[in-house]
């Protein structure tokens, strides 16, 4: 069944949201382009019949991006009616109205036309989506408070949210809604982590697995391809490691993107390898991503400076590349003057920054239509089917896509059964690059323009250094030797200080209020004085040093922690008599729970166990360690693969 999109009888609109929703339209036909997009009743869009937002954005995308289609998102429903909202509240039916239609239709088009991404667009349209899924109210009658509504039906994601607020922020600067300002308050929370330990490093998920990363690196660079395709994606995947560029960065590269310098002395002419410097150098001319002067009709020309470490390892890459990839580049260019002839090959051009138009036949890396032994021996014929690599393989040659596992290089090449079910995300190597670069002390500004970034503040986005590389560079001043000791705990106080990791402490602050009134010596004896180990709890006395290792327990002392010591004082006791004497009460009432209460054993045994801390920080003797065969929370029994 064909659902053509109809305004309904009677509908008025305001006549705001109806010039918006018409001057979108009008220049979505100037390209060409229908308004009325033919569907299935279930709001999915017949084949053939979709928007092709290439045309409205001018992307090199080689397949064509739709629209999200306009059927009711069936699990934003399915969380409304389990938060037991009223059907009657809900929209009827699988499709969404016609209003929302055109709301989401000007959405897509709007973001085309300013020179956004389909990626983009498709994403704020399904916010949009998911928003009057959840309503009957029509977009200009939408207020702030359906927005919320939505926010509370489970716990987004800060993308998710942002993306919510995009369609908000849409629905204000055009005044579409008889109740704007319409914009939610989002707050994101701060991301806070505690580490277990010094050599812990932060936000260590985002880079790769040590044992994927290694034998990733292991199969591209010792094992033998079984196919010419594969033998394209290794040199890929070599490049990848070695120089921390997106993965579609990489796939773009063109055929002449080694550019060598020679350095010359201005004042002897010399070449600077003469007189004791380095002479040549080599860069990567590269195509970047999400640059603020970039659109999808135009590739942004950057140029990415290769450590000398690494040149001949690229070097030799591109090189063999170039020549396993020769023929295909010759056959494909031949194709470019008959494109009609060659439906299966990727004939696109692009314009460049540098004002060059170029074409996919001018990109270093191409592979076949059709499954080759490595390496290539015999002829291609002058109609066989050439492209690019496409990033949906790259993906799953690195086993990050679930499905077809078995082409997986993991699965493939590797060494042992675990190896074979090893995954790795490319992204997390571009990670891994910025974070080695701050661990080399490389400056911040260096590796900002290494990677074609606008702000430093980006940078450290990618910077996952522990604390003890932090503080590897940190010089303590010659003052500070008498009272702070290498290699203790107070030295690495003094230097979280120094280095202003501590400085909005109070730790920090005294010792800068001290610095300035009395020096640089008598601000590191307090240092000294004060980074012990040594602190008072309301149950007795704590031998752990909480500036290096916070207590992860909230001075749950008596839940067998190892740094718990008796103090003897009566305060303390007393403190702990009315603790436990609470504690009884607890266990008394989660025992008079029915035997079939969920959580009933959990709640008796979490309070025997506290009960009997209480009982043995009671019964030990002043100035003894409670449990010295305890637990130590602050650093949890668990290996850094990182370490």
């Amino acid at each position: 069944m064909t659902v053509f999109q109809l305004s309904a009888p009677g509908e008025l609109r305001p006549q705001q949201f109806q010039l918006f929703v018409d001057n979108i339209r009008q220049a979505v036909e100037a390209k060409g382009l229908q308004w009325g997009i033919p569907m299935d009743d279930k709001g999915k869009p017949i084949e053939g019949s979709d928007w092709d937002l290439r045309v409205l954005n001018g992307s090199h995308d080689r397949f064509a991006p739709g629209t999200v289609g306009f059927g009711i998102d069936d699990q934003v429903r399915e969380l409304a009616i389990n938060a037991q909202w009223p059907l009657a509240r809900l929209p009827v039916g699988a499709v969404l109205s016609d209003s929302v239609q055109d709301f989401i239709k000007a959405i897509i088009a709007t973001r085309c036309l300013s020179g956004r991404t389909a990626d983009n667009a498709q994403v704020i349209a399904k916010a949009a989506k998911r928003l009057f899924s959840c309503t009957t109210i029509p977009p200009y009658k939408v207020s702030r408070e359906h927005f919320e509504a939505l926010l509370s039906l489970k716990s987004w994601s800060d993308k998710a949210k942002r993306d919510f607020s995009v369609v908000a922020k849409i629905i204000d600067e055009n005044l579409l809604s008889e109740h704007c300002p319409v914009k939610p308050s989002v707050e994101s929370k701060p991301k806070t982590e505690l580490l277990p330990g010094l050599n812990t490093r932060t936000t260590g998920h985002k880079l790769p697995d040590k044992h994927a990363l290694f034998e990733l690196t292991r199969i591209v660079f010792q094992e033998v391809p079984t196919t010419f395709n594969d033998g394209i994606i290794f040199s890929v995947f070599r490049l990848l490691i070695l120089t921390g560029l997106r993965i579609t960065e990489i796939l773009t590269l063109p055929d002449d993107c080694l550019v060598w310098h020679n350095h010359i002395d201005v004042v002897t002419g010399k070449n600077v390898s003469d007189i004791g410097g380095i002479g040549r150098s080599l860069q990567l001319r590269y195509y970047a991503e999400k640059q603020r002067d970039g659109a999808p009709d135009i590739l942004i020309e950057k140029f990415y400076n290769v450590p000398s470490r690494f040149e001949g390892l690229i070097e030799t890459t591109v090189t063999e590349t170039l020549n396993a990839t020769t023929s295909l580049r010759e056959i494909l260019e031949r194709q470019s003057h008959t494109q009609n002839n060659y439906p299966n090959s990727d004939l696109r051009t692009f314009k460049t920054s540098s004002g060059r138009v170029v074409g996919t036949w001018q990109c270093l890396f191409l592979t076949t239509g059709s499954v080759l032994r490595f390496p290539l021996i015999e002829p291609l014929t002058p109609d066989s089917a050439i492209s690019t690599p496409l990033p949906p393989r790259i993906y799953t040659a690195l086993g990050s896509t679930i499905g077809n596992g078995s082409l997986s290089f993991f699965k493939k090449y590797g060494g042992t059964p675990q190896e074979k079910n090893l995954s790795i995300k490319p992204h997390s190597l571009r990670h891994l690059m910025n974070t080695e670069l701050f661990r080399l002390n490389v400056p911040d500004t260096a590796i900002t323009h290494q990677f074609g970034r606008v702000s430093v503040a980006q940078s450290y986005e990618y910077d996952h250094r522990s604390l003890s590389e932090k503080l590897k560079f940190v010089q303590l001043p010659s003052t500070s030797r008498p009272h702070v000791p290498p290699g203790s705990t107070q030295e690495l106080v003094a230097k979280m200080v120094v280095s202003g990791i501590a400085a909005i402490s109070h730790l920090g602050q005294s010792f800068k209020r001290i610095q300035a009134e009395h020096g640089d010596a008598a601000a590191f004896a307090y240092l000294a004085a004060n980074s012990d180990g040594f602190h008072v709890t309301p149950y007795g006395f704590c031998t752990n040093s909480f500036s290096i290792n916070p207590c992860t327990r909230h001075l749950k002392c008596f839940d067998r922690c190892k740094h718990f010591a008796a103090s003897g004082l009566p305060e303390h006791r007393e403190t702990l008599l009315d603790l436990r004497e609470s504690l009884v009460i607890m266990q008394h009432a989660a025992e008079a729970k029915p035997s079939r209460t969920m959580g009933r054993i959990n709640q008796i045994t979490h309070a025997v166990r506290l009960i009997e801390g209480v009982q043995a920080a009671l019964d030990a003797q002043p100035q003894q360690n409670v449990f010295a065969e305890g637990v130590d929370y602050a650093s949890p029994n668990k290996k850094d693969v990182f370490a």
